[in-house]
């Protein structure tokens, strides 16, 4: 009669377990109990076996939700490299077109200055003759 009390609450703690892990619940051991209706203390002194396989399922449950967080976070940093891709090729045209502007303007700069010195010339030798005339 104790063997077979002995077995059903083993299969009662290993259910509770089982649907801790179906439900995706949070699992330990005050859980597994709690859900089974025993205390801790009868799964910590009576099925260590039992307490070795709730750790088991909670350091497995961790590393799930560790993978799943990992997974998370490296597609958020895929989204955030391809928007500064985005950015930096738009960085890129924009330097394009920017050099090409300034291209434009030095240029313009230079005509400026030739026209300048032409003027100059021009007014030098504009003085030169008034100065014969005088």
């Amino acid at each position: 009669m104790e063997l077979e009390l002995e077995s059903d609450t083993k299969v009662a703690i290993e259910n509770a377990l089982q649907e801790l892990i179906d439900a995706n619940e949070k699992i330990n051991i005050n859980r597994v109990a709690a859900k089974a209706g025993f205390s801790n203390a009868l799964i910590y002194n009576r099925y260590p076996d039992l307490a070795f396989k709730i750790n088991e399922a909670k350091a497995n449950q961790k590393q799930k939700k560790d993978s799943i967080d990992s997974a998370c976070e490296i597609e958020r940093l895929k989204k955030e490299v391809a928007q500064l891709k985005q950015r930096t090729d738009s960085s890129k045209k924009n330097a394009v077109s920017f050099q090409k502007i300034n291209e434009d303007l030095w240029e313009h700069i230079q005509q400026v200055y030739r026209m300048y010195d032409q003027i100059l010339a021009e007014r030098n030798d504009f003085a030169q003759r008034l100065k014969h005339y005088q």
